[in-house]
């Protein structure tokens, strides 16, 4: 099952401040043909909804929760700061 680390909810909340456009923006995960980005979403209703203290900051859609089923999404560190990355 995908899971989201408590550091990876953190970074979520970080980049939302900086990106989301009102308070019901979250994260989504799309699928490229050079791997998974984030960008800002609203949820759809069959989203799976990952939360860090009470704020939903990660969406991620039915075929995304398949292709996710054993990756957890986690932070690393980086000369640039911490990053989130897929384990």
């Amino acid at each position: 099952m995908f899971a989201v680390t408590e550091t990876a909810g953190v970074r979520l909340v970080e980049k939302l401040a900086k990106r989301a456009t009102d308070d019901d923006s979250v994260m989504r995960f799309v699928r490229k043909s050079r791997g998974w980005l984030l960008r800002v979403d609203k949820p759809a209703r069959d989203d799976s909804v990952f939360e860090h203290d009470g704020q939903t900051v990660l969406v991620v859609d039915a075929k995304a929760a398949r292709l996710l089923a054993d990756r957890t999404l986690d932070t690393k560190d980086s000369s640039a700061g911490s990053k989130l990355c897929l384990r």
